[in-house]
C-alpha cells in the first residue's frame, strides 16, 4: 500500500503527512442542544465502530495526524475511547501519532480556567501529552489581546506556555479565519510554532470575507511570513 508522503512541519521538526485526518465530524453529536454525549457509555456502538475503522484505515495509509477540537462536540471523547482501543490492540502506539487539538477563548476566560480546560481536553483524549495545541479561532484583535494583554485575568498564552513547560503540550499554534493583518500580527509575535489558515490554488483568501479582488488582503504574504518564521503550515 502506498503511504502518504510526509514533509517537515516547520520548527516543530515533526514529519507531517501532506493529508491530515480532520475530526470535526468525528462525533455523535455537537453537544449544542438535544441529546448530549458526556461519557463513553452514551456513545452508540455503530458510531464508534465507524470512527475506529476510519482511524485504522487512515493509519494504514500513513495519515497519522489526528486533528480535533474542544468545540467539535464529543469528538475528543470518542477519539480518546478509540485510541485506547487501538493502543490495546497493538494497532499503533502513542508515539506513532501526531495529535492536535484546539481550544477556544473568550473575554471571560481566565489564565487558570484556560489551563484547567486544556488539561480536561488532554484527559478526554486519554493521552499524556498533545503534540500540537492550537488556539481555536484567533480571529480578531480582541482574541490577540486576550492572549497577550488580558489584565488581571492573566494572559492566556501563559497558560499554554506553562503546560508546554510541564510536558503536556509539545508545540503551540493557532487556527484562524481572521483578516490577513491580524494573522500577520500573530505570526510576528513569534510565539507560535504552527498555524491553520486558508490559502488555496483558486485564490489567496481568508474566510472573513476580505477575499474579493477589490478588498482582499489575502494570505499569500502570510504564507511567506510563516515560512520565514519556520512555522508549520496547515491549510484549512
Amino acid at each position: 500500500t502506498m503511504k502518504c508522503p510526509t514533509v517537515r512541519y516547520g520548527r516543530t521538526e515533526l514529519q507531517m503527512p501532506i493529508v491530515s485526518l480532520g475530526c470535526m465530524r468525528f462525533q455523535q453529536t455537537w453537544n449544542r442542544g438535544g441529546k448530549s454525549v458526556k461519557s463513553a457509555d452514551q456513545i452508540e456502538q455503530e458510531c464508534q465502530e465507524n470512527l475506529v475503522n476510519i482511524l485504522k484505515h487512515s493509519l494504514h495509509c500513513g495519515v497519522n495526524h489526528i486533528e480535533t477540537a474542544q468545540g467539535y462536540g464529543c469528538s475528543e471523547l470518542q477519539i480518546g475511547v478509540a485510541l485506547k482501543q487501538l493502543f490495546d490492540e497493538g494497532v499503533c502506539t502513542r508515539e506513532d501519532l501526531i495529535i492536535q487539538t484546539k481550544g477556544g477563548i473568550s473575554s471571560s476566560t481566565t489564565k487558570s480556567g484556560f489551563k484547567s480546560s486544556i488539561l480536561q481536553q488532554i484527559e478526554r483524549l486519554g493521552v499524556g501529552y498533545i503534540d500540537l495545541f492550537s488556539v481555536h479561532g484567533l480571529n480578531t484583535e480582541d482574541h490577540y489581546n486576550w492572549l497577550f494583554d488580558h489584565g488581571e485575568k492573566g494572559n492566556l498564552i501563559d497558560a499554554i506556555k506553562e503546560l508546554q513547560a510541564e510536558g503536556k503540550i509539545r508545540h503551540i499554534g493557532f487556527s484562524t479565519h481572521a483578516p490577513a493583518h491580524i494573522i500577520k500580527k500573530a505570526i510576528e509575535s513569534d510565539v507560535f510554532d504552527c498555524l491553520n489558515l486558508h490559502y488555496h490554488f483558486m485564490g489567496s483568501y481568508t474566510a472573513s470575507g476580505d477575499g474579493t479582488e477589490a478588498l482582499s488582503e489575502g494570505n499569500a504574504e502570510n504564507i511567506k511570513l510563516a515560512q520565514k518564521h519556520d512555522m508549520g503550515i496547515f491549510i484549512i
